[in-house]
């Protein structure tokens, strides 16, 4: 067991998903608090944003965790996955200490989520049960969410309406309207990475009777939904600003390469999409955090 292992097991570049959606949460919540002027009510938290940012990191490092597990246990990892080795096919890593890192990732993210309802409202409760249960039952249990074509939708809820809307809800309290854009934006583009990386995998999940959205869409119908994800998480991102933005507009070349690229690559090339979606999901959190700071 090396640290090499662990840090292929907690897959640290699929961690730009929760960041992304967390990081424009707080600039949003910086933005009403400009805008508003109150600063006797909400003066930004650096602790509680820290808090939210653990929180949602370890609970994706426990689906991560979670999905080698369960996935190496059903047979849909096997040596001829297409993907980025698993610690559990190499046998890097046994298969109880997956499981007991699982468990310890998702025990300290309950526990940074308790943290945050008391410091807020117990109605914030919910979100947090909705996210454990994502994450128990992501691949998990008599009807895992990606094994019955659920996975994109799980994923748009919690790292796109949950993860803007409960950030902003923690620092100051309440909800507006302007979150809905930014929130679906960030929804849409983690659920694009998820389908390329399902569209990879139809063949060998069909094999292990793995059925997720890809594969009822069929390679063909998922790479044109990957292209109209982008399209319109771009156009609400665009949505969610007072002006023209300054900023956001230079990744739409890096947006339409993407889709044309995902029209194109195959098997392994699907990788290197995979990757370049997500980091795509970073930068645009970036530069439209960058936009809204100076809206």
């Amino acid at each position: 067991m090396t640290f090499a292992s662990w840090l292929a097991a907690i897959r640290p570049k699929t961690l730009v998903i929760s960041l992304a959606p967390i990081l424009l949460s707080q600039v949003l919540v910086l933005q009403e608090i400009c805008q508003t002027s109150r600063l006797g009510q909400g003066l930004f938290n650096i602790s509680l944003a820290a808090l939210i940012l653990a929180c949602g990191l370890c609970l994706q490092i426990a689906v991560n965790l979670a999905n080698d597990y369960y996935d190496f246990k059903s047979g849909v990892d096997t040596a001829n996955r297409l993907g980025p080795d698993r610690v559990l096919v190499n046998g890097e890593l046994s298969e109880a200490a997956i499981h007991k890192a699982y468990l310890l990732f998702l025990a300290v993210g309950i526990l940074a989520g308790l943290f945050l309802v008391l410091h807020s409202h117990a109605y914030l409760s919910l979100i947090g049960i909705i996210c454990v249960l994502a994450v128990m039952t992501y691949s998990a249990g008599p009807l895992p969410l990606a094994y019955n074509g659920l996975g994109e939708l799980a994923v748009f809820v919690v790292f796109g309406p949950i993860a803007i809307l409960g950030g902003f809800y923690v620092q100051l309290g309440y909800l507006t309207t302007d979150l809905v854009s930014p929130a679906l934006s960030m929804g849409l583009l983690a659920s694009a990475v998820m389908l390329v990386n399902n569209t990879r995998d139809i063949s060998t999940d069909l094999k292990a009777n793995k059925k997720t959205l890809a594969a009822y869409l069929g390679a063909r119908g998922s790479r044109y939904l990957y292209g109209l994800l982008l399209f319109m998480a771009v156009v609400l991102g665009a949505m969610s600003l007072h002006q023209p933005p300054r900023f956001s507009y230079i990744l739409l070349p890096a947006v339409f390469l993407l889709m044309w690229f995902m029209l194109r690559r195959e098997g392994e090339e699907l990788n290197r999409q995979l990757a370049q979606t997500a980091m795509l999901m970073l930068l645009f959190s970036i530069t439209l955090s960058m936009d809204l700071l100076l809206d």
